[in-house]
């Protein structure tokens, strides 16, 4: 997954195709399940930046415009300042994240996309940054996530809450299938 990230993107770079593919699956089959979901209709997009600085937009703003083509997108950037050796990058930290234009965000409801999920840590952050900048509500929705048995308590989550296979059709926001 974070292949994806190193390379151009386009055809050339088969990380970001699969990347690409997944995403745009995920707009096919549950796009829809945003806007019906319990928190009600979606008003605009984020993605969550890069903490290393990164030079360029980060590669999934693109797929993040394709999947939710009709929302504006919320500019959300990695706030200036030492965030720490990575483990303090493993917490819950709002200070990492900053949103230039608090009135794009101000009482909407926002999609944050993230590609990976390791801890959940910079997604929260990100959440929290945007809430604490005026967002009504504001939900995840991440690409993939990793799993590494020896970490933490994931044998415990996996052995326990990963008992049925993935099935894509199943609708991530509001449990049904498609």
């Amino acid at each position: 997954m974070h292949r994806y990230k190193a390379a151009s993107p386009g055809p050339a770079n088969p990380s970001w195709m699969r990347t690409a593919g997944l995403a745009a699956h995920f707009g096919v089959m549950h796009r829809t399940c945003l806007d019906a979901g319990q928190f009600g209709p979606v008003d605009a997009f984020a993605v969550v930046p890069s903490l290393g600085g990164r030079p360029t937009p980060h590669p999934l703003e693109t797929l993040a415009a394709y999947l939710l083509p009709r929302l504006p997108a919320v500019a959300l950037s990695a706030a200036a300042g030492d965030r720490g050796d990575r483990d303090q990058r493993r917490v819950l930290r709002p200070d990492f994240f900053a949103v230039s234009d608090h009135e794009a965000v101000h009482g909407r409801h926002i999609v944050l996309v993230d590609d990976t999920w390791v801890t959940g840590s910079h997604l929260q952050s990100a959440a929290a940054a945007l809430r604490q900048a005026g967002a009504a509500r504001v939900t995840g929705l991440v690409l993939a996530r990793r799993l590494r048995p020896g970490w933490g308590t994931n044998a415990d989550f996996i052995a326990e809450q990963l008992v049925r296979p993935y099935d894509i059709a199943v609708c991530p926001v509001n449990r049904h299938v498609e």
